[in-house]
């Protein structure tokens, strides 16, 4: 598309004017210079009645008085001061004379800071909002498009809705999470630097875990009860320290038998022999000594 479709020639719509000589050597605009440096712009039409009745008064060396009141008296292309806030803000209208009452408004421009610029006209402001908001649109559908949820033959595309107050109470709650969490890692990394400034290198404790020495102790437990009962020893310990006298222990070594011998009692015969005694748990006899 060839640039002067959409910029014609003599649209100035897309720029401006300023001169800050003729501001420093004039002073500020007022509402008697400010046509004069209207008229230095390229916005100024040197063939409008404006500039017709200034040439007709230029060699004469007399002022105009009210140059509205003269403009009345042409038909044509002419400018007119229709608004004006000094020093900022300035508004002159180009319009086309057809009587002395009636005139048809063609373009305006505002002077705002010293700068000139054209006003659009309608056509151009319309169009813009109108680009601007479907520009809008279309980046909105395409965001949108991209973050669509997913089909389903019963519901079809569903959006989840939340309530505001739980996505508050989650936002919350994933702000605390990573507080403690931060929290955490800097006094973990606070420990590890203490660590290191004190040069242990004892590694990290490790938490005992006492279920393998239960079992152990199960185990055992179950194996004593599975074991022979101790009663058995207690009762032969019993009866070898009822039954055998001591002078009989004592005089195992004789070579003979002495006839005191005889008188012995005739539960003798079971006691046992000095090598059973030996054979007997030391267990029984521990627990008897406790007893007496």
């Amino acid at each position: 598309m060839d640039v002067n479709d959409l910029h014609p020639p003599d649209d100035y719509s897309h720029r401006f004017f300023i001169w800050h000589e003729w501001i420093q050597a004039n002073g500020p605009l007022t509402h008697e210079n400010v046509f004069d440096y209207f008229a230095t712009s390229m916005f100024y039409d040197k063939q409008s009645n404006n500039q017709v009745l200034r040439m007709q008064t230029m060699h004469t060396g007399m002022p105009i008085l009210n140059e509205a009141e003269e403009l009345r008296r042409f038909t044509g292309v002419e400018f007119a001061l229709v608004h004006a806030q000094p020093p900022t803000m300035f508004i002159i209208q180009k319009r086309e004379r057809l009587s002395p009452d009636e005139v048809r408004p063609l373009a305006a421009y505002f002077i705002m800071n010293n700068r000139i610029y054209q006003s659009p006209d309608i056509y151009t402001v319309l169009s813009n909002r109108l680009l601007t908001s479907l520009s809008s649109l279309q980046s909105s559908l395409d965001i949108l498009r991209t973050h669509r949820p997913d089909y389903t033959p019963r519901t079809g595309f569903v959006w989840p809705i939340m309530d505001p107050t739980m996505q508050e109470e989650s936002a919350k709650k994933k702000a605390s999470e990573d507080d403690t969490n931060t929290v955490t890692e800097t006094t973990s990394g606070v420990a590890s630097i203490k660590r290191k400034a004190l040069g242990s290198t004892e590694p990290p404790k490790r938490q005992q875990n006492n279920t393998l020495l239960l079992n152990a102790m199960r185990a055992t437990a179950a194996h004593a009860k599975a074991s022979l009962p101790s009663n058995t020893f207690s009762a032969n310990s019993d009866s070898l320290m009822v039954d055998t006298p001591a002078p009989h222990i004592s005089s195992s070594a004789t070579p003979a038998p002495t006839p005191s011998q005889s008188a012995t009692p005739k539960n003798a015969t079971n006691v046992p022999s000095p090598q059973e005694i030996t054979k007997v748990p030391p267990g029984g006899g521990k627990k008897k000594r406790k007893r007496l």
